[in-house]
């Protein structure tokens, strides 16, 4: 039966090639290869989820973003206890580091519309919250960057780099953010952690069929192809609520 959620019914749809696939070669299989194949690919359905979740909240919440964006330099940083702006500071980091995301030039609020901005890309922290801001300020880009990301895809060096700055779990979990953008940047934290998680597990899918220790096949349905699973996900989730309205109106 399929679970009662919408998010739960939206993963047998969506990733229908890769987890029902592997559950198919879990229950014909009982190798120590196929089994592997089973548990990292069940490995994924959680923090999938997780990324669907946190964007169709980010979704609902453009404004907090556009508002944290804009929020004044010297106000106190929007984090509890005695944290600080680190929490801020690790979110602006890994979102630039995997998303490429570069500062706005000193001139660019002073060009004429239409002139080429020149950019740089961070390297003091404050350069990280600047190329931070400045992709909040365009929700709408940032969210179908969100939307768009291939967790897949990720290059190694990038992953590397971002998994020490998310296993800091009192600066970037729910509890250490506080204030009007809280729910916000909550969700961004969400999103962020679920992505490094699913990236991990496909780093080690990746290793794994080099190695020989995982289907070649199996392997090319996981990492290759283009829509990203959030993609997949919440289109699935839009099929499945469709048809939930239909049979209760039935």
């Amino acid at each position: 039966p399929c679970p009662p959620s919408p998010i739960g019914r939206a993963l047998a749809c969506a990733m229908g090639n890769t987890l029902v696939t592997t559950q198919k070669i879990a229950c014909g299989h009982t190798d120590r290869n196929h089994l592997r194949q089973s548990l990292l690919c069940d490995r994924l359905s959680q923090p999938t989820a997780e990324m669907a979740e946190a964007l169709l909240a980010l979704q609902g919440q453009t404004v907090m973003l556009e508002r944290f964006a804009e929020r004044d330099p010297e106000d106190p940083p929007p984090t509890a206890g005695d944290l600080g702006s680190r929490p801020v500071l690790l979110l602006a980091m890994t979102y630039c580091i995997l998303f490429g995301y570069r500062c706005p030039g000193s001139q660019d609020s002073q060009q004429r519309p239409g002139a080429l901005s020149r950019t740089y890309d961070p390297v003091q922290p404050a350069d990280f919250v600047s190329a931070f801001n400045a992709a909040l300020r365009r929700p709408q880009d940032f969210l179908q960057d969100l939307m768009a990301l291939r967790a897949q895809a990720i290059p190694r060096d990038k992953l590397m780099r971002v998994v020490p700055l998310v296993q800091d779990t009192e600066c970037l979990g729910p509890q250490a953010f506080q204030g009007a953008n809280s729910q916000a940047l909550r969700s961004l934290a969400a999103f962020i952690r679920a992505t490094v998680e699913c990236a991990e597990i496909y780093m080690e899918i990746r290793d794994s069929a080099a190695a020989g220790r995982f289907d070649l096949q199996q392997a090319s349905q996981l990492l290759d192809g283009e829509d990203s699973d959030q993609r997949r996900m919440i289109s699935a989730m839009g099929v499945v609520g469709a048809e939930a309205e239909e049979n209760e109106l039935q």
